[in-house]
């Protein structure tokens, strides 16, 4: 008998599996009929615990209509409390990020661990590390009094074992433990970053909050949109792109703050993160609400983690409220290098939609005509994007390779898909593809439009044959000049503009006629400058597409 109901309970999964992007009457009826069996019948499986969950959020993304989306709701309501009410599923559950439930074991950056252990007080622990035993005495010898050498030498302990011989009282994890030592030794962000990273940590973190776990987290309250008929695959990137945006949303800061926690958790069950997320700038956050139930948070960063020639521009995507994808956009002049991740469940929905309204914000929000994809995207390095011909979808929405040859070798492909619709490339082949970045231009000349990375690498050739690679004398000549010519004020100027100065000194010095160029350019060197710091990163995007000289003057080598 038991095995007879384990066995209902499985294919009645599998058969709702196969659901979730289809949109007729038939699929609609058998939702409702499966979605009732749900209600009524508890799985005590710990794998289908885990992915029900994740089908079920997957329709409460895409519902059909407002009787499957409330369904839905309940048998998520129904599967949530069942896990936990279940000691045994809440303790076996482990990484699936659903309330009460211990997170999977992964490293996270300092500035996420902060964040972490002000989120989830006292449910953040250090797993384990991989730092070797000597290292380890090196830095608690390095953070530690000096007379307290026994226990610091004591043995050939773990971090975990180590630890616990100076916070035997437990007011604190050890992760916080070792946080607020470090907050006590240095005041200097960057020494403390350092210091953790050399450590390796592994957390482990029990969600506390069930707001925070992965079936309930939500963006902004929106109207659900209802996906009455199957999905559009056809969608007109150049249609979709050049529709006019709405308004943003004006939002407060609370809302704001909801949003930065959304994106961070969001990828925190993910065991992921990204700079723009983990340094959000409350600043800094603005929200698109789309068509088709799509809307899209932008998340630029705190000024201190800017980029110094790019502006690096996260987002989150969320269908109906729910998060779906998550990448950015490495935003120099009219170039965006752009990357896009669609959540595993919402994999085989509405990407190409998803895409093209992404397209769309970053086009008409920050004015980039030149999209760039880099071969990691569809490929290299990555098998699971190789296998899925990743290539092809870039390729349908409009990106084309940025080598004549590869280009070629494209168009003989689709002549053969064309040929015999059965035809799939081979990955030899897919994987030539990845020799070369994807390009999607929206202007026959793009200008301007140049890789920020090639700039980079002309400033340390600079420095290397100017300077014989002495970057302090680099650094306080070139930027000696620049006072000399600017009105730069330390004893004014926010010390944040006083580095960035300093820093891109260099870029303004690297022809021989810099002197004569930075005094016909001042007022624009000055608002580069000072933009850098602005609230938001967009006026300085704006205001650098708008300075052709600058483009002029790094065009030519």
């Amino acid at each position: 008998m038991h095995f007879s109901r384990n066995k209902i309970l499985e294919s009645n999964f599998q058969a709702l599996k196969k659901l979730p992007f289809r949109f007729d009457k038939n699929s609609r009826n058998e939702k409702i009929k499966l979605l009732y069996f749900f209600i009524n019948n508890k799985t005590g499986k710990i794998n289908q615990c885990r992915n029900l969950n994740k089908l079920l959020l997957a329709m409460l993304a895409y519902p059909d209509n407002k009787e499957v989306f409330d369904l839905t709701k309940q048998a998520q309501s129904v599967l949530l409390n069942h896990i936990e009410e279940s000691k045994e599923l809440t303790s076996k559950l482990k990484g699936s990020g659903i309330f009460n439930t211990e997170s999977i074991e992964c490293s996270f950056s300092y500035e996420m661990a902060k964040y972490l252990i002000e989120k989830f007080p006292n449910q953040c622990n250090i797993h384990s590390s991989t730092i070797d035993e000597e290292n380890l005495k090196l830095i608690f010898k390095f953070l530690l009094p000096s007379v307290e050498y026994m226990r610091i030498h004591d043995g050939n302990l773990n971090v975990i074992s180590r630890i616990a011989l100076f916070n035997k009282e437990k007011v604190q994890t050890n992760l916080e433990w070792l946080l607020t030592l470090l907050d006590q030794n240095f005041k200097n962000e960057k020494i403390k970053e350092l210091i953790y990273s050399q450590m390796r940590i592994i957390l482990k973190v029990k969600i506390s909050q069930s707001q925070l776990s992965t079936g309930l987290l939500k963006g902004l309250n929106h109207p659900v949109y209802f996906q009455k008929n199957p999905f559009n695959k056809n969608l007109s990137l150049g249609r979709i792109s050049k529709k006019k945006l709405p308004k943003p949303l004006k939002l407060n800061k609370e809302k704001k703050r909801d949003l930065i926690d959304v994106a961070k958790i969001t990828l925190f069950h993910l065991c992921s993160e990204t700079e723009p997320f983990t340094n959000a700038n409350v600043e800094d956050i603005t929200f698109y609400s789309l068509d088709n139930g799509i809307s899209i948070a932008l998340f630029g960063s705190k000024v201190s983690k800017r980029y110094s020639l790019e502006s690096y521009i996260g987002y989150l995507v969320f269908k109906n409220n729910i998060p779906v994808a998550y990448g950015g956009g490495w935003i120099f002049g009219e170039r965006c290098q752009f990357g896009i991740n669609i959540m595993e469940n919402f994999r085989g929905g509405e990407s190409n939609r998803i895409f093209n309204e992404l397209i769309r914000v970053y086009h008409q929000y920050f004015g980039a005509t030149n999209f760039v994809v880099k071969p990691y995207q569809f490929g290299l390095n990555n098998p699971d994007g190789l296998k899925a011909g990743a290539f092809w979808f870039y390729y349908k929405l409009g990106f084309r390779p940025e080598d004549n040859n590869l280009k070629n070798l494209a168009l003989s492909e689709i002549k053969r898909k064309n040929k015999n619709n059965k035809y799939k490339s081979d990955l030899s082949v897919l994987k030539k593809f990845t020799k070369s970045n994807l390009s999607l231009n929206f202007c026959e000349n793009n200008f301007p439009s140049f890789d920020a990375a090639e700039i980079s690498i002309r400033i340390t050739d600079f420095i290397n044959k100017k300077y014989k690679g002495n970057r302090e004398n680099a650094l306080n000549d070139c930027f000696n000049i620049l006072k000399k010519l600017l009105p730069i004020n330390e004893n004014k100027w926010k010390e944040e503009d006083i580095l960035y100065a300093k820093n891109v000194s260099l870029l303004f010095c690297l022809k021989p006629d810099s002197k004569q160029w930075i005094k016909k350019n001042k007022n624009n060197i000055l608002r580069f400058i000072l933009l850098k710091s602005a609230k938001t990163e967009r006026p300085w995007i704006k205001s650098l597409q708008q300075f052709n000289s600058f483009w002029k003057r790094i065009s030519v080598k």
